[in-house]
């Protein structure tokens, strides 16, 4: 079968590969779509994001396969989604209620840990169905399901966040991650929900989603005008970075009210210099946030069918496998301006 096989930076390979075989306990996958994710991107395009060798592709959705012996969360034909692994069950992390930052979950997940195949290819091997794999229900298509990873992300985000309802919030960083924070954060209720981004098409879409201001954070005039919508605090009550980029920490430091928090999403391979000195005395909650939950996704597929989670404003391209190298490049270079590319190693299925 084709895969696309990942060297390093800018270096990368379509191969034929073995299709893989269910042994007990294991389920195959035959990938439907998958997506393009900033972190593929990003490791494409800098160094320090993957230093091992891997086929890339960990958004993906698709239909079981093959069953092996002992299966039973899924059956042949089941449309699913792809996730994380998560939840050995052994680690202080699991045992402790966070099974997203799993000690064994990163380096197992397919298209990310070392060594791995993942969904930039005709099929995957879940070797840990009972964790990775989450039925897609009726209602909810491919090309919403999919999205998954990107929508999960920032669910998990605001979850983990302290906002409360009438809380002022800040996003920097309109892509696809922001979009989803916005969404939830909607949801949630705050009283002015302020985006970023220095893009105008990307500003557009965060007013659609239902952000209630949206301004260029290169516009001193811009970041002037959102510190007199916060000034009653003297800032944001919770900043979410959203883009991945050190200036965008800027940003979401700028506009948080002392004693505020500062959920840091993105993942960026450069150095950030924090200067104690000149933030210490603020006393700001700085506050990782990493994927998502099994439990999380549910909700999020159950949000979707109801629609209460709106899909439609990710743009999506769909491109065939044997234009992921060339795909990526252009994202990489900002030739392309969509929400994710769809992957679609086994065309139309």
């Amino acid at each position: 079968m084709k895969a696309v096989h990942y060297h390093g930076p800018r270096n990368l390979e379509l191969l034929d590969i073995p299709k893989p075989k269910a042994a007990p306990g294991q389920v195959v996958v035959k990938i439907a779509y998958c997506g393009i994710c900033g972190t593929d991107v990003h490791a494409y395009s800098m160094q320090g994001i993957f230093n091992w060798e891997l086929v890339l592709g960990h958004e993906a959705v698709g239909y079981v396969e093959e069953v092996g012996e002992g299966v039973t969360c899924v059956k042949v034909g089941d449309r699913v989604a792809v996730g994380p692994p998560g939840d050995c069950g052994a680690c202080y992390s699991c045992n402790t209620g966070n099974p997203n930052t799993c000690t064994n979950g990163f380096p197992n997940t397919l298209g990310i840990g070392p060594n791995t195949q993942g969904a930039y290819a005709e099929y995957v091997l879940s070797h840990y169905p009972q964790n990775e794999l989450f039925k897609i229900p009726e209602g909810v298509t491919f090309e919403q399901a999919v999205l998954f990873d990107v929508l999960g992300v920032g669910f998990h985000a605001v979850r983990r966040s302290d906002m409360r309802v009438g809380d002022n919030i800040v996003v920097s960083g309109c892509g696809s991650i922001g979009f989803s924070v916005i969404q939830v954060a909607k949801l949630a209720g705050p009283n002015n929900l302020i985006v970023f981004d220095p893009l105008e098409s990307k500003r557009k879409i965060a007013k659609e989603l239902g952000a209630d201001y949206a301004f260029d954070p290169a516009n001193a005039y811009d970041v002037v005008k959102a510190k007199e919508i916060l000034a009653q605090a003297n800032g944001a009550q919770v900043c979410f970075e959203a883009a991945g980029h050190p200036s965008s920490i800027d940003t979401c430091i700028n506009l948080c009210m002392p004693s505020g928090q500062i959920m840091l999403i993105g993942n960026d391979g450069r150095p950030y210099q924090l200067v104690t000195a000149a933030l210490g005395h603020h006393q700001y909650d700085l506050k990782f946030s990493f994927t998502y939950t099994k439990e999380e996704i549910t909700m999020l597929f159950n949000l979707i069918k109801s629609g209460k989670l709106d899909t439609a404003a990710y743009s999506l391209l769909k491109a065939p496998l044997d234009d992921a190298i060339n795909k990526l490049e252009e994202l990489a270079t900002g030739k392309l301006e969509v929400a994710r590319v769809l992957l679609m190693p086994n065309g139309n299925i």
